[in-house]
Formats: structure tokens, C-alpha cells, sequence
């Protein structure tokens, strides 16, 4: 039982009743409140009295005041229920975006941020690092070019990458494709997913629906025996939202030539300039012995596989369905099949012993115990008490989602770290793979706090 102070958070959480009109709206102010900002920077501070504190502090605070809100305003088009809140939530991501390319390629913010880099103040090693990366941000986005044709130019391909992102992921997520069979032609597929599933009408009336999230296409692919199932579910899954095929291509085309604008050999040696590896041939050459020292293993376990699935096929006397190869439709049922036989590892016996609710509440005190931390479920009548409006309901995106209180334990304080939602079912128009979101990804610091 958690102590008494453990259900009084001392900050309410962010509330989900927006409209499509107000997200756009919300977004322009948030936009035009940062735009000010960097236009008193530039009115008010010269380059000569450019400092830590009176350039980088106020454009850091202000992120922090846009992150409060703007995380939310773009997390709409991922869970949304209302279409018309999802088609806003994306407009207004590709208003933050677009002003994210104009500000960073303000060259007039620019020399204050360069100044205070050539000011070499002492800085706190955590002031130093953003001081650096956002320096380094303004040249990465095109002010490391001269301006002109060529610096235009990257600014049109950043703007067309910015849109071609919004428009690939709204695919994503507005993606409800879905195949149909008869319940004979899953055979082998666990009978309580198959209950679950709606029933086709029309010509698919005598048929299952059977989608292509993860909930629905994994199971399906471990268990089914009909490979022919198997491989049409994959093939369709794979081939699902087409038109991002084409949005593909023209990202690869414009992202390598934005890195030669860059003065970068092409988009790898840009992205991985920061990273551990910092070039492509580091990359290369460790994925290179990596294959040497694995190959053969793979290629031991690849044969184990392909008898597998021989002799599967010859107990159910669909030999001539054999043709010697292993397809990548093959792997997650056979592969399922070689654990059950060689280690006796019966998955779906063993999920019977981690019903949801349980596997939740083992897995969040797992955390207590690694992190020293407390999650305490927020209750109907307790989120009345937290949203301003005193409906619950306000609280969360949708009736399903759970909401927790995060406080650190007693040995570490006992502080309140934030919240934890939970949104754990697939439905239309929600994004649809396994994901995590950070919904206000600040803390508010009192005064002294660390």
C-alpha cells in the first residue's frame, strides 16, 4: 500500500480537450511568442555584450514553455479518435516544423549564439554542451553555407523533407488495411485472438478480419499453419501505404544532396558525424566482421530451420509445398516451432500466466525495485479531483488510457517525478506500432532545486 502523500501530486497533469480549431490555433501562439523572443534577442542584445545568460538561457527557456504544449498539440495525430483532430494535430506539426527550419536558419540569432562561443565564458559542463550543440545545430542546417542560390535551395529541401515526414507517418498511422479467412484457414492460431476479431460482411460475410497491427499480424504469422495464410499476410503488410514508397525515394534523393550543400561525401557521413562511430567506414568495417564471426552460425541455424520445416510439412503431408527454400514468412512460425521442440517452450501456456493486468503491475515493480521509484494508479474519482474542469475524463485521450503518478521512494526522497499513461490497445486511426511518446518533456525547477 503506497503512503497517504503518494496520491496528492503537487502538479496536475496536461488535460486533452482541444478542438481541431484550437490546436491550430494553440500552435500559431506558441509559434509567434518564439518568434518574438528571438526577435528581442536580436533587437536587444549586440554581439559584443553576447553572453551565456542573456542569449542561450532565454531561448532555452522558451523551448522548455513550447514543450509543454507543443509535444501535445503533434501527440493528437497519433491516438485520436476524431479524424478532424488527427488531420489538425498533423497541420499543425508541419507549422512547428517549418518555423523550426526559419529558426534555425536565422543568421541574425546565429551571430549572438557564435559570440557567445567566441566570448569563452566558464560554463557548467551541461550550460557548455548546449552551448555547442546549438551552435553546431545552426551550421548543420544550412548557415555553414554561403548564402545564395545554394543555401536557398537547402532551405526548399529541408521544407520538402519536413513535409514529406509529416505525410509519411499520417499514412502510417490512418493505415486500417486488413486481409479475410475463413477460422479453418487460421488454424493454428490461438482461439481466443480468433473470437476477437470482426466478423467480414458481404462477400468476406462467412470470414475474419484480420488487420495488420502488430496485435493481430505477429500472432498470426507465429501461428498459423496454413503458409499460404502466412504469406499473405506478410506480402500484404509489407506493401501496405504505397505511396510512401515513392515519398522514400524522393527523401533519399534530396537527403544526400542536402549533405553535398553540407560539403558532406553523401547523407551517412552527416548523420553519423556525431555519433560514437563518426564515420560511415567505422560502420562498415564493424558490421563487416560482425558478419564474418556470425555468418556461419546463421547459416547452422538457417539448415536446422529448413529441416524443420521439411519434416512440418511432411507430418501435415504438404510435401510438394516444400521447395527447399526459407522464406521470410517461414521465420516467425518456425522459428516459434524449433523453441517448443528443442526446449520445450510453449509460448502460449506460458502467457497464460501473464494475463495484462498482472504483467503491468509485475513490470512497474520491477521498476520500483531497480529505480527506487513509486507508481501509484490514478483512479476515476481521483482524476475528477486533478482536472481543472473536475472531469476525469479530461485527463486522458481515450476511456482505455491508464494514468499513473511517479514519485521516487522514500530512501530517495519521496519527490514527485511526473506522469505515466498507458494506452495499450490498437484502434483505427492510432499509431500502429509499439511506441513510447514524451508528452511534456520538462521539469519545472523550484528555486535552489537541482
Amino acid at each position: 500500500m503506497s503512503a497517504p502523500r503518494y496520491h496528492n501530486p503537487p502538479q496536475a497533469p496536461p488535460t486533452f480537450t482541444a478542438t481541431p480549431s484550437s490546436i491550430i490555433e494553440d500552435a500559431k501562439r506558441l509559434i509567434e511568442r518564439s518568434r518574438k523572443v528571438q526577435d528581442s534577442l536580436v533587437r536587444d542584445v549586440s554581439v559584443e555584450h553576447a553572453k551565456f545568460e542573456n542569449v542561450m538561457l532565454p531561448m532555452a527557456y522558451d523551448e522548455n514553455e513550447m514543450g509543454l504544449q507543443a509535444h501535445i498539440l503533434g501527440f493528437y495525430g497519433s491516438v485520436a479518435t476524431d479524424k478532424e483532430l488527427r488531420d489538425a494535430s498533423t497541420e499543425a506539426d508541419k507549422l512547428f516544423e517549418d518555423f523550426g527550419i526559419e529558426s534555425v536558419m536565422r543568421e541574425d540569432v546565429f551571430r549572438l549564439v557564435d559570440a557567445v562561443t567566441q566570448a569563452k565564458e566558464t560554463l557548467e559542463p551541461e550550460s557548455q554542451r548546449l552551448l555547442e550543440k546549438e551552435r553546431k545545430s545552426y551550421i548543420r542546417n544550412g548557415l555553414g553555407i554561403p548564402a545564395g542560390s545554394k543555401r536557398d535551395r537547402f532551405k526548399e529541401i529541408k521544407k520538402r523533407l519536413s513535409e514529406i515526414s509529416i505525410t509519411f507517418q499520417k499514412a502510417l498511422n490512418e493505415e486500417n488495411g486488413a486481409l479475410f479467412f475463413t477460422e479453418s484457414e487460421l488454424d493454428g492460431v490461438p482461439k481466443d485472438l480468433i473470437s476477437s476479431w470482426p466478423k467480414g460482411t458481404g462477400e468476406n460475410a462467412d470470414k475474419l478480419k484480420v488487420s495488420f497491427k502488430y496485435p493481430d499480424l505477429f500472432p498470426t504469422l507465429k501461428y498459423a499453419k496454413n503458409p499460404s495464410v502466412r504469406q499473405k499476410m506478410f506480402v500484404a503488410n509489407e506493401n501496405k501505404c504505397n505511396d510512401n514508397v515513392a515519398l522514400f525515394h524522393e527523401t533519399l534523393v534530396l537527403r544526400d544532396e542536402a549533405a553535398r550543400l553540407l560539403g558532406y561525401p553523401n547523407h551517412a557521413a552527416f548523420r553519423i558525424e556525431d555519433k560514437m562511430a563518426k564515420t560511415p567506414a567505422t560502420v562498415d568495417d564493424f558490421l563487416g566482421d560482425l558478419r564474418t564471426r556470425l555468418a556461419p552460425g546463421g547459416l547452422s541455424e538457417l539448415d536446422k530451420l529448413k529441416a524443420l520445416k521439411a519434416e512440418d510439412l511432411r507430418s501435415r503431408n504438404q510435401e510438394d509445398l516444400n521447395d527447399g527454400h526459407y522464406y521470410l514468412w517461414d521465420h516467425r512460425y518456425y522459428d516459434r516451432l524449433m523453441l517448443e521442440k528443442e526446449y520445450s517452450l510453449d509460448q502460449e501456456k506460458i502467457a497464460e500466466y501473464f494475463p495484462l493486468s498482472s504483467t503491468i503491475k509485475g513490470m512497474l515493480n520491477i521498476f520500483e525495485e531497480l529505480f527506487g521509484m513509486v507508481f501509484v494508479e490514478i483512479t476515476d474519482g481521483e482524476r475528477d479531483k486533478l482536472a481543472p474542469s473536475g472531469n476525469g475524463s479530461d485527463i486522458v485521450w481515450h476511456p482505455e488510457v491508464q494514468v499513473f503518478s511517479v514519485w521516487d521512494d522514500e530512501g530517495e526522497g519521496s519527490g514527485f517525478s511526473g506522469y505515466l499513461y498507458l494506452d495499450l490497445f490498437p484502434r483505427e486511426g492510432k499509431y500502429g506500432h509499439a511506441a513510447n511518446f514524451n508528452l511534456q518533456p520538462v521539469r519545472t525547477l523550484q528555486p535552489g532545486g537541482g
